[in-house]
């Protein structure tokens, strides 16, 4: 009980160090806005026009031949949790970042009990697990709206229940782990790598050790939950792909993105962007040096290491470097890919702890303090990668174009552009920044070709009856002359121009 408070307290003074208390009542910004209002559009329209559980819809009308915004892609489970929570409290975006911080909270707390049976030690798994939380990768897109975070925290979930298993035989625990494997996957397939590890174990089991051996020790009857777990993500996936289809339109691809496929200069580009930004939001960089050393020596005492965290050791680092060389193309504009991959890391450090358990040293006050020394350094330089992520570069797109959007609402009103007016919003080659900003369906740069004449022509023969400008130096672009005839609205950096007597001329 002690130990778990003391774990709520630093967790909560983290949260408090990283500035999340006031970051978390901020609208979406920073890099990848891009992903973060997809799934803010995906629940405004859950809310606004209360959507079937399985007909989501988003901002951008991508779909139906410019007709509709129906398109899918991960489970859209926190989406609709959220939209039901709006229907109390009105739309707000901190209470969307509440439910995905809870979730992760609840993983690494989970964790943090997996951990400490290792160990038996809360000091050091109290370390491993709140380290997690100082990554800037996972703190910065943890709350804010992406999968990838309760994704991640669904799988330690996953594996505290399957803890739970090993101690009490109780066949409850092992339904409610396929449960958190299943959502996990279901809102980021690539973290199914944990998922295959286990089943990759359980079957090992079966086949090459006796009874007295086996650790989990499944008999039949304890397959069924996580078959029938395989059947639904099947299902689901079969079900994003028919209602793509169905709608001609989609927003996420569940395909592979392979180093193979590239040409030599967006394999260089991603390398520079890996040196510049992964290296630093990954973790502290002598985080990540201390992890591969650690990991070269486990290799070196790999038949020393107890078959089981052999097993692990040896198929979580393949799926690891698996999933970099599937998807290395992603990662040139996707660094929150790397999230699911902690998992890898968690282990690495996991095993190297547990070998060390009985070691006379392991619980000196020395090495405690060279452990918090080293935690309070990854904190410090996890504190300065957000507060870099909120006034650099990185927010240019927000604070440059997309602030204003925020607050525009009210005057739309006054100028006649009605709640269900389609616009065309430029520049923007998001999905939905721009159209979830200011909460009006219509057509960006993504799934729309606007540099030519008939590609504005084409969305107002689709509906588009404004056109909105949030970056006024591409009003002198040839292609937009035709249409910035009838300004109707100027509010800070954002243009309105009526579209309504050109579709009635076309």
């Amino acid at each position: 009980m002690i130990a778990t408070f003391v774990f709520i307290i630093i967790f909560i003074a983290l949260f408090v160090l990283f500035n999340l208390h006031r970051t978390f009542f901020l609208p979406p910004q920073s890099i990848h806005i891009w992903r973060q209002t997809n799934s803010l559009s995906l629940t405004l329209n859950y809310y606004q026009y209360d959507l079937p559980f399985f007909e989501p819809e988003m901002h951008n009308q991508l779909s139906d031949y410019g007709n509709s915004g129906k398109a899918v892609g991960e489970f859209p489970i926190i989406y609709y949790l959220a939209a039901k929570l709006w229907k109390i409290t009105g739309p707000q975006e901190w209470l969307f970042r509440v439910i995905q911080t809870l979730i992760l909270f609840t993983g690494l707390w989970c964790l943090f009990q997996i951990l400490y049976n290792l160990f038996k030690n809360w000091f050091w798994a109290g370390f491993l697990s709140l380290l997690l939380f100082t990554s800037p990768m996972l703190v910065f897109y943890g709350p804010n709206f992406l999968p990838d975070g309760p994704s991640l925290g669904f799988v330690f979930i996953a594996w505290y229940f399957i803890m739970k298993f090993y101690q009490k035989r109780s066949a409850a625990s092992l339904w409610l782990s396929a449960l958190f494997f299943s959502l996990s996957i279901l809102l980021k397939i690539t973290s199914s790598l944990s998922f295959i590890a286990f089943g990759g174990w359980i079957i090992y089991e079966l086949m090459f050790l006796k009874e007295d051996k086996r650790i989990f020790n499944f008999k039949w009857k304890h397959f069924v939950p996580f078959v029938i777990s395989v059947f639904l993500i099947t299902a689901w996936y079969f079900y994003v792909e028919y209602y793509n289809k169905l709608h001609h339109g989609h927003f996420s691809y569940h395909g592979i993105w392979p180093i193979w496929n590239m040409t030599r200069e967006q394999y260089l580009r991603i390398i520079d962007a890996l040196k510049k930004i992964y290296f630093k939001e990954f973790f502290l960089p002598a985080t990540q040096y201390l992890t591969v050393i650690i990991w070269l020596f486990l290799l070196i005492k790999l038949r020393r290491l107890k078959l089981v965290f052999r097993f692990f050791f040896l198929v979580l680092t393949a799926g690891f470097a698996m999933q970099l060389f599937l998807w290395f193309q992603v990662l040139e504009g996707h660094d929150y890919y790397m999230i699911n991959l902690l998992a890898t890391f968690v282990a690495t450090w996991a095993v190297l702890f547990y070998k060390l358990r009985n070691w006379k040293y392991f619980k000196s006050p020395l090495l405690y303090f060279i452990g918090i020394a080293f935690f309070s350094w990854n904190v410090i330089t996890c504190k300065e990668r957000i507060y870099f992520r909120y006034n650099s570069w990185m927010n240019d797109m927000y604070s440059r174009q997309f602030a204003s959007l925020k607050e525009i609402e009210p005057y739309f009103g006054q100028i006649g552009l009605k709640p269900d007016d389609k616009v065309i919003s430029l520049p923007d080659f998001t999905i939905n920044g721009s159209l979830y900003s200011m909460n009006r369906k219509g057509y960006t740069q993504f799934g729309s070709d606007f540099s030519k004449a008939e590609g504005f022509y084409s969305r107002i023969e689709d509906g588009a009856k404004f056109l909105v400008i949030n970056d006024t130096t591409i009003l002198h672009n040839p292609e937009i002359q035709p249409f910035i005839n009838k300004k109707v609205g100027e509010y800070k950096n954002i243009r309105i121009y009526d579209l309504q007597e050109i579709q009635t001329q076309q």
